[in-house]
């Protein structure tokens, strides 16, 4: 049973779902390039539209490519989340009054959630430079 699971897992979604997520991400990627302030949170909309746009990237491309796209998201979520956990320790509470505010303890849940799968995901596609023949990770 947990290798028909895993199978079908690998198999990944089919054409219609990686389109509505393509075209979604880039959508969300465009508005946060049009709607960041001329501040110096600029470049963190900025860096959020590039996510968004990865992502879209991703999900239209095929084979190594999505590979290597699919690695460079998920090296991201695992520095991403890493640093958040960083921030947290020098400067957040343990524990908030609601799961919508940061904490030390959020941000251990969130690299559990985002970023150890994220660094997985990565790790097993070899960032789509591995000469060998394996499966796709996110299938193609």
């Amino acid at each position: 049973m947990h290798e028909v699971a895993e199978q079908k897992i690998n198999e990944g979604l089919s054409l219609v779902p990686r389109l509505l997520i393509a075209f979604g991400s880039a959508a969300f990627g465009l508005v946060m390039v049009l709607v960041a302030p001329p501040t110096h949170k600029a470049p963190l909309f900025g860096g959020f539209a590039g996510f968004c746009f990865l992502i879209a990237v991703a999900c239209v491309t095929r084979s190594r490519m999505r590979r290597i796209v699919g690695s460079l998201i998920g090296a991201a979520l695992f520095t991403i989340t890493l640093g958040y956990i960083g921030y947290e320790l020098l400067n957040g509470p343990i524990v908030s009054g609601s799961r919508s505010e940061p904490s030390r303890v959020m941000a251990i849940v969130c690299f559990f959630a985002f970023g150890l799968p994220g660094i997985r995901y990565a790790w097993k596609a070899r960032f789509g430079l591995s000469p060998s023949k394996s499966p796709d990770p996110s299938a193609t």
